[in-house]
């Protein structure tokens, strides 16, 4: 038996105690500290080692031996295999020296172009840590059927739909999924599109992209919402510097006809503000297609979250009052499953859709089959109505007792969507700087998203946050919000 053999396990562990005993042997091999032909202990002995069912071990090593990385030996056991991989080629340059580990190249002279001073909303990876996160677009484990969408999953795998799941789509997306956005989830807008009109993204800000790549240029000028989504401005100012943000009000973006006259596409997310949560009203929404027609400019709806309406009946989007094709709708699928889905789609008229299309191809060739085909299931089955009813459902209770708790502690001044969504964009006291707070709810275990990411560089406008209650459990809100209203009263007394 090995002795610098060491595996420990641990039972709160994302994976299997299986593969933490895969994984460790793996690693010892690849590592060298254990060699080719080198002795493992026996199934029996490891599994008393390690306190586990012996089946356990069997199974592991039953995987290590189809993986290559040991074998069996009559009356030896389990040995480490000749054929096992190697982690690490040994390089000497020609002339003998190290490999130096950074780079002596100059980059910033190197580089055309620069991602680095964009703005995004940061929240921590360990948010799930956090006992009261209200973080916005992260999934709660809860509110998903894990077994449903392991069912789909496992259907898209099977023989019928191998060859399309692996296969190079190359200039096409799943058919299945296409037609249920088609007959399902755009008519649900007031939308009727045709498969060649629809264009699968990676995610709706993918598609954000690709519009911006294709429709924008140094010199055209666009309008977008102040405050907007951070990623957004961020892809434009990759695009053009005539960047125009013109404020919202309760009726989302205010219409400067002067501005518009000016403009070559507006982007825009009128049934629900991002982040202020307001819907655009109906008159406001003729008045700006007709802005649209009399100046020649494009709109960009951003639909997100409309799936999230569970307080009154949907506004029909804006593109189905479009006569013109000049509404290029964009949808997420994401919002709704779960945000590593990155699942979005595009509806525009077909030139637009065919070289976004072949732009598409350029980047990423085409999103992966098996995520098209499991979500096409997804949706064929039930599951995905389903999930929509579980998540409004919950999102209103937790809505509910949000705005009860802000109401109690008098401390802001927030919006909320009349439909419903999953988030209040709040206002605070005038000296209050939400960054600073942010950084003391976080001592206290309180997540919240400082606002100034969501303005123009010039005018942040620090006192605004955003409170997400998509992902915190109803009965920890109301101690969050007291929790955070004790975080306020502090900055309050040292200001």
């Amino acid at each position: 038996m090995l002795d610098h053999l060491i595996i420990s396990l641990d039972p709160k562990a994302e994976a299997s105690l299986q593969s933490q005993i895969r994984q460790s042997v793996v690693e010892a091999i690849l590592s060298r500290a254990i060699l080719p032909g080198d002795k493992l202990p026996s199934s029996r002995a490891l599994a008393e080692q390690l306190a586990v069912s012996r089946n356990t071990v069997v199974l592991a090593y039953q995987a290590l031996i189809d993986t290559g990385y040991i074998e069996p030996r009559e009356r030896s056991g389990y040995v480490v295999s000749a054929e096992a991989p190697v982690a690490r080629l040994s390089v000497t340059p020609p002339d003998g020296t190290e490999v130096a580990d950074e780079s002596s190249i100059d980059w910033h002279e190197k580089l055309v172009s620069s991602c680095r001073d964009i703005r995004p909303v940061r929240k921590p990876l360990n948010w799930r840590e956090y006992p009261y996160p209200f973080v916005y677009g992260q999934v709660d484990d809860e509110l998903f059927s894990h077994t449903a969408w392991r069912d789909c999953a496992r259907q898209a795998l099977g023989m019928r739909n191998f060859g399309r799941m692996v296969g190079d789509f190359g200039l096409s997306d799943d058919p299945m999924l296409v037609n249920y956005i088609c007959s399902r989830s755009l008519p649900r807008r007031g939308i009727t599109a045709r498969p060649e009109q629809i264009l699968v993204t990676l995610g709706a800000q993918n598609a954000l992209y690709l519009v911006a790549q294709l429709l924008v240029s140094p010199e055209r000028r666009v309008v977008i919402e102040d405050p907007v989504y951070p990623d957004l401005r961020d892809i434009l100012q990759q695009r053009t510097t005539h960047i125009t943000g013109l404020p919202v009000d309760h009726g989302g973006l205010v219409l400067d006809e002067a501005v518009l006259a000016r403009t070559d596409a507006v982007f825009i997310t009128p049934s629900h503000q991002c982040p202020t949560t307001h819907t655009m009203p109906a008159e406001r929404r003729r008045a700006l297609l007709e802005l649209a027609g009399k100046h020649d400019f494009l709109v960009i709806e951003d639909d997100y979250e409309f799936e999230m309406n569970f307080l009154e009946s949907a506004t029909p989007a804006l593109k189905s009052q479009d006569r013109e094709g000049r509404v290029i709708y964009v949808g997420s699928l994401s919002k709704s499953v779960f945000p590593g889905l990155r699942l979005g789609y595009l509806v525009a008229p077909e030139p637009l859709i065919d070289e976004a299309r072949a732009l598409r191809h350029l980047i990423l060739r085409h999103p992966p089959g098996h995520a098209q085909r499991t979500l096409a299931y997804f949706m064929a089955l039930g599951h995905y109505d389903a999930q929509i009813r579980r998540l409004r459902r919950h999102l209103a209770g937790r809505r509910m007792a949000l705005q009860t708790a802000l109401d109690r502690h008098q401390l802001f001044t927030q919006t909320a969507s009349h439909f419903g969504g999953t988030s209040f964009w709040v206002q605070g006291p005038t000296w209050l700087d939400a960054r600073r707070l942010a950084e003391r709810a976080a001592e206290a275990g309180v997540l919240i998203e400082p606002g100034d990411a969501f303005f123009q560089q010039d005018d942040p406008r620090l006192n605004y946050f955003r409170l997400a209650y998509s992902s915190i459990p109803e009965a920890r809100i109301e101690e969050g919000v007291a929790r955070l209203a004790a975080s306020v009263e502090d900055l309050r007394r040292e200001n």
